[in-house]
């Protein structure tokens, strides 16, 4: 990557020496930098980088989730941890896994639907034929927006039913696009579920199921290839009150 000359002692040229020792992928360099550009402190000297002036310039960013991203950014840039606001769980209209295996039947987006319902796959993943053993799909590539193929965020195997193994290995994806299947899966779920639906829903929707089968947590991590459960618990998992009346109606 061609380096832009930057002025001595200033974020920008900090953040360059940071990141030049590190791999990471290009989006995730550009990405970093972008940060530095929003908050206007490129050329503005690392001394005056105080945590009191980085969260000032973080307060005019409105949405929390781009706001934590930047933060999370400026730590990896910089070297400087500021007050970073805590994710929250997207909440989902999550129909049944049935519901979505019959809604999708027929569909040209089959492949990558049930890739993400019943293997926990994210679109990107969905979108690469990944390596699959008996009913164990090794899930290490994706294919980015920008449609280069590229290492996972995470990777690891996923135990799938047999059906979808034995049909897993029938599918032959071709180089269809991030956009063309989300725009597709919610034009779909819309006309025979009735609710909006995106492709990142899918796989709340595997987490989800996990738990109403009884899986154990450390089922649930490996599953959605998290390094900790909470992670899979707190963001992934859906509970309604229905839920919680189905168990203590058993509650002995």
């Amino acid at each position: 990557m061609e380096l832009r000359q930057a002025k001595r002692g200033t974020c920008l040229a900090l953040a360059y020496k940071r990141l030049e020792e590190r791999a990471i992928k290009d989006n995730t360099y550009r990405s970093y930098l972008q940060t530095l550009r929003v908050l206007e402190i490129e050329d503005l000297p690392v001394k005056e980088a105080t945590v009191r002036e980085l969260s000032r310039r973080l307060s005019g960013i409105i949405t929390a989730s781009t706001r934590r991203k930047h933060a999370v950014n400026l730590q990896a840039c910089l070297g400087i941890k500021v007050p970073t606001p805590a994710p929250k769980q997207k909440v989902y209209d999550l129909p049944t896994v049935q519901e979505v295996r019959e809604a999708f039947a027929d569909s040209k987006y089959r492949p990558h639907v049930y890739g993400m319902t019943f293997a926990g796959m994210r679109i990107g993943e969905s979108l690469v034929k990944q390596t699959l053993k008996g009913n164990v799909i090794n899930i290490d590539r994706q294919r980015t927006p920008q449609n280069h193929i590229t290492p996972a965020k995470t990777t690891g195997p996923v135990f799938v039913p047999e059906w979808f193994a034995e049909e897993y290995a029938t599918y032959e994806l071709g180089a269809i696009n991030h956009a063309t299947v989300y725009r597709g899966v919610k034009r779909r779920a819309k006309k025979e579920l009735g609710i909006e639906l995106n492709p990142h829903a899918l796989r709340h929707l595997f987490a989800t199921n996990l738990v109403k089968l009884g899986a154990p947590p450390e089922v649930l991590r490996r599953q959605m290839r998290h390094h900790d459960v909470a992670v899979s618990l707190r963001y992934y998992v859906q509970t309604q009150e229905a839920d919680i009346e189905s168990v203590m109606a058993r509650f002995a």
